[in-house]
């Protein structure tokens, strides 16, 4: 058996925070100075970096004899995008706090799965960093990161963020990041007939539509031939509506929108895009790991209803707040993953694979030996898939 490639852990975790986040001041202080000189993203986080496609794919080392070992299951996505913009503004040092609970408990309601994260962040259309001309505006709106596995990777790019924390909170346009997740996304597990996770994370309303120039904006002049090339089919001049999106982006993703707050306005917007049942409140935006995990083990089949305040409360969740939440995913899909056909027949840590990009692994009675080999290749500057 292979050795399990790295994956994430508090120490880890720790070690990363000291590497990558200044001691006083934003997390984010570089890139929103870097930001500010140059009027632009750091290529790991902007959209139209690395080939435009987010990607999620399995981890293998080659072994002597040619074959290739999956070593840490099959790899499950999960993206989140998370307002930034006037009361959320804080949300990127949240979120690195909150990493420890959001890994542990996020892979603890998916045994077997390799968790791969990507959480970025959002904004207005129209803010633009301080001291930055009205023509840079859109670039700032999205910061998409990789699908990352460990600490280091998630921390860095978390860092390397810019929350532009100007304006109110009405409305906001995650609709550019809910474009990247239903068409510039390309998942492994989309090719073994299940979904991963989508979670969108604001107390605001946004807008049903979308202008193709930001979207080049955004992602690149050529984002129209990258969506081409992952398998899609958009037409500039007649764009799809938010609601559109979503509706796409639920063909390969559990997708949620997590209402920060009780606006009657936020709830009215987001209802019919996502639909009733995949809008849950959020007491508050430290909890997200933790509504993120009972969303996941439920849909996965690892969680019961019964189960949730338990569950919330092992994890030094008030009973006031478990309560809350357990009532919040009440109507969500239960079950939806563990019903599709191939959940059973999920590949497994240890497979074999006869090429790095072959679905299914070969059968085990074709196997001759099982002589473990050393891992091929060795991590560069940018994102590594293998």
């Amino acid at each position: 058996m292979a050795r399990e490639k790295d994956t994430f852990t508090r120490e880890a975790h720790t070690k990363a925070k000291k590497l990558h986040v200044p001691d006083s001041g934003p997390a984010t202080a570089k890139a929103e100075q870097q930001a500010c000189s140059t009027g632009t993203l750091h290529q790991l986080v902007d959209p139209k970096g690395y080939g435009v496609i987010r990607r999620s794919l399995p981890r293998f080392v080659q072994r002597s004899d040619g074959l290739w070992e999956l070593t840490n299951g099959p790899p499950m996505p999960m993206e989140t995008r998370v307002d930034t913009t006037g009361s959320m503004g804080g949300n990127v040092e949240v979120a690195i706090r909150v990493l420890p609970d959001a890994f542990e408990l996020c892979s603890g309601v998916l045994p077997g799965w390799d968790l791969q994260m990507a959480t970025g962040i959002f904004g207005d259309v129209q803010d633009v960093p301080s001291g930055q001309p009205d023509s840079v505006r859109g670039r700032f709106t999205l910061c998409r990161p990789q699908f990352e596995m460990t600490a280091e990777k998630i921390v860095e790019q978390l860092t390397l963020m810019v929350p532009l924390k100007q304006g109110g909170d009405n409305p906001e346009d995650p609709q550019y990041g809910l474009f990247g997740g239903a068409y510039l996304t390309s998942a492994y597990v989309s090719r073994i007939g299940l979904l991963g996770y989508d979670f969108t994370v604001s107390d605001a309303p946004g807008r049903n539509r979308l202008d193709r120039n930001f979207l080049r904006c955004i992602f690149g002049e050529e984002v129209f031939a990258m969506v081409a090339e992952n398998g899609h089919n958009i037409n500039p001049s007649n764009l799809p509506t938010t609601t559109e999106v979503v509706t796409d982006l639920l063909r390969r993703a559990h997708a949620f929108f997590l209402q920060v707050g009780d606006s009657r306005e936020t709830t009215r917007f987001w209802e019919p895009v996502f639909g009733p049942d995949r809008v849950v409140m959020l007491p508050t935006t430290e909890l997200l790991p933790h509504v993120q995990a009972v969303i996941i083990g439920l849909t996965e089949g690892t969680l019961g209803l019964g189960d949730v305040k338990e569950f919330l409360q092992r994890a030094n969740v008030c009973s006031s707040d478990a309560t809350s939440i357990t009532r919040a995913v009440a109507n969500i899909p239960i079950g939806a993953q563990a019903a599709f056909p191939n959940f059973a027949k999920r590949p497994k840590k240890g497979d074999l694979y006869k090429g790095k990009t072959d679905t299914w692994p070969i059968d085990p009675n074709e196997v001759v030996a099982e002589i473990s080999g050393d891992e091929q290749g060795t991590p560069g500057d940018g994102p590594i898939w293998s």
